[in-house]
């Protein structure tokens, strides 16, 4: 009985490890995905603060235009 629950505990060594792996591949999966968010994320402030200077400059033309 012995050696059987020792093979068993020995196996599950593996099985854990295996588990490991996987989690870590999903982990490393999921840091990833939230860095390409980021990037993307950055991206599209980056534009919006274009589009937020052009906006800015257009009114301030027209405000220009009203006070002349």
């Amino acid at each position: 009985m012995g050696t059987i629950q020792t093979a068993k505990e020995a196996e599950r060594s593996v099985v854990s490890i295996e588990t490991l792996q996987h989690t870590n591949q999903q982990l490393i999966s999921t840091l990833d995905e939230v860095l390409s968010i980021q990037r993307e994320g950055a991206q599209k402030r980056k534009e919006a603060e274009v589009e937020l200077g052009r906006i800015e400059g257009e009114l301030r033309a027209k405000l220009m235009e009203l006070h002349k």
